[in-house]
């Protein structure tokens, strides 16, 4: 029988962490914008966002802000995999679905989804990254209904930041070469506030010790809040379950205005399962 198994953050074994950060990576995106400048073009990062699905609808969960900086026309840029190889996506076939959004601030809606046209969605998942659309659907009445403690197992952010950009000039005929970096965090949220219709996760950030989380987290809006199960196998090895979807990362809080992040803000279940839910249903 497997036995539920919790652990304390900075105790997650090396080939547990990769393990998980390789299964989000699965559901995960970035966008990207192609900017003409003076010595070339340029690509900048502009979000994250997860792979979704309710029902034959397919998806992207981001933020409201990050929807507001994508192009309406033309071509918009993604990350899906870490090959050489500029993927974009034919912006006629996305609806851009603006679920909500309030004042800026911690615990106020920024959400929003990008619909996908089903030929679209058919070649993301024939992609060599063997990407994969989280089922929302499926996982709806147990994560509203009977959700597993917030101390059951590990929580994981992941999304693409922009403090980890590589930027190389000059290599293999190239004028320039820019790699963007998906990090996958650890991190412990608060117990999850409700506003009206919404809820929100909110965690600290660390920063010395052993922790490596970045200053800033621009870039990551719109990526995923998981909630990940740890098991003991039946020969006593720690495995963890299917990741579950719990929020999406929308806000960043400083301490000064100089200074590192010391707080980060996410959608929770109920904006995710209920409000996020049913706008993907009325869109059909």
């Amino acid at each position: 029988m497997n036995i539920i198994y919790e652990l304390p953050n900075g105790e997650l074994p090396i080939e547990l962490f990769e393990a998980i950060s390789a299964d989000l990576i699965r559901y995960s995106i970035g966008f990207v914008r192609i900017d003409n400048t003076p010595l070339g073009p340029d690509i900048v990062l502009l979000g994250s966002g997860t792979l979704i699905k309710v029902g034959v609808t397919y998806a992207v969960l981001t933020a409201h802000h990050v929807l507001e900086v994508l192009p309406i026309t033309g071509r918009l840029g993604v990350i899906l995999s870490d090959s050489m190889h500029q993927d974009s996506i034919d912006t006629e076939g996305l609806n851009y679905l603006k679920i909500a959004r309030g004042p800026k601030g911690t615990d106020r809606p920024d959400i929003g989804a990008i619909i996908l046209a089903p030929n679209i969605a058919a070649s993301i998942q024939a992609n060599q990254a063997n990407k994969v659309f989280y089922n929302l659907e499926s996982r709806r009445d147990f994560l509203l209904n009977a959700p597993p403690p917030l101390c059951n197992g590990v929580w994981f952010v992941n999304g693409y930041i922009a403090e980890g950009t590589i930027t190389i000039h000059d290599h293999d005929r190239y004028s320039l070469i820019k790699g963007f970096q998906n990090l996958s965090g650890q991190c412990s949220p608060n117990p999850a506030v409700v506003v009206g219709n919404h809820d929100y996760f909110s965690f600290p950030v660390g920063h010395g010790g052993r922790s490596i989380a970045p200053n800033r987290f621009g870039g990551i809006s719109g990526g995923g809040l998981w909630q990940i199960p740890l098991i003991l196998d039946s020969n006593g090895n720690l495995c963890h379950k299917s990741p579950l979807l719990s929020g999406v990362v929308f806000y960043e809080e400083y301490d000064t205005v100089d200074g590192p992040a010391v707080m980060c803000h996410c959608h929770g279940r109920l904006s995710l399962y209920q409000v996020v839910y049913d706008a993907l249903n009325k869109s059909h």
